[in-house]
């Protein structure tokens, strides 16, 4: 914890992004990756290697567009940038280690961008007023070869609705709608984009006893990305990262993104908050 304090008084970051905690979060996922090295490390090559695979069926290697970029530990950054001419790195902000490798890397861009178009919105939100809309937006991905959306989509939620909760005092459950407008809005950009589009997104979350999974959580609140590709489970929070008593686990789909589908009849289930349920120990997942 203090080494996380110090590199958080010490990691460039603007104002607006420190006060709503993603520095924070940042640094913090950074410091559980490394407390965890080896229960990520299938997780971290299998999304390596599904955007490698993705990358060596394509006829052009001139750009690629990474979304979801502000670490790289997941992505196969030096690769990447041998095979294509620019490789564009998007993110709010970035990790001091993803700065000095853009700087030697000369193919690597860095371009900070609020993919979801609400986080300043959010900020500066006036008590009372109604919650903003999305404005999402993918930079460079109009000429791009290739856009890959890593490990994000699930994420996008979850500082906004926070700020949300604490600072208007907004109820979780009264946020479920704008929690899927954000993910939904993604998958649209993304959808619209004029080349292929490699999807990696943790779905579930499930807390595991003995072995057993006792509780499933929906990450992305009913949004069905159809993905052509592979699955696996992510142990992002092994005993006692969380608690002595259970492990916590990630269901993660990745490949190509063929579409995706939201509730029949969102305003029919858009106040019953994340889906949890009991579940039986059988996997419905790769890996």
């Amino acid at each position: 914890m203090i080494v996380e304090w110090i590199r958080h008084r010490l990691t460039p970051a603007p104002r607006a992004l420190r006060d709503m905690g993603y520095l924070r979060e940042l640094i913090a996922i950074d410091a559980r990756r490394r407390r965890h090295r080896r229960a990520w490390a299938p997780h971290l090559r299998a999304a390596q290697s599904m955007i490698l695979d993705c990358a060596a069926h394509l006829d052009r290697w001139d750009q690629v567009v990474v979304v979801g970029a502000a670490q790289t530990a997941d992505v196969p950054l030096d690769l990447l940038a041998l095979l294509f001419r620019r490789v564009v790195l998007v993110d709010l902000m970035f990790l001091p280690a993803v700065r000095i490798a853009a700087m030697r890397m000369a193919p690597v861009a860095l371009e900070p961008c609020d993919v979801t178009g609400v986080v300043e919105a959010v900020r500066t939100l006036p008590r009372g007023a109604p919650l903003p809309a999305p404005r999402p937006a993918i930079p460079d991905m109009a000429h791009a070869d290739l856009v890959i959306s890593c490990n994000v989509l699930s994420q996008l939620p979850l500082l906004p609705c926070r700020w949300l909760e604490r600072r208007h005092g907004l109820d979780p459950v009264a946020l479920e709608p704008f929690r899927r407008r954000l993910i939904a809005d993604h998958l649209r950009v993304l959808s619209a984009a004029p080349c292929p589009v490699c999807l990696i997104t943790d779905t579930e979350r499930q807390v595991v006893v003995a072995g057993q999974p006792v509780e499933a959580v929906d990450l992305l609140h009913g949004i069905d990305p159809d993905v052509e590709g592979d699955a696996w489970w992510w142990a992002i929070a092994p005993r006692p990262e969380e608690a002595w008593t259970h492990d916590v686990r990630h269901r993660v789909i990745a490949g190509w993104l063929r579409g995706f589908s939201t509730p029949d009849d969102d305003a029919s289930v858009a106040d019953l908050g994340p889906e949890r349920r009991p579940v039986d120990g059988r996997s419905h997942g790769g890996g």
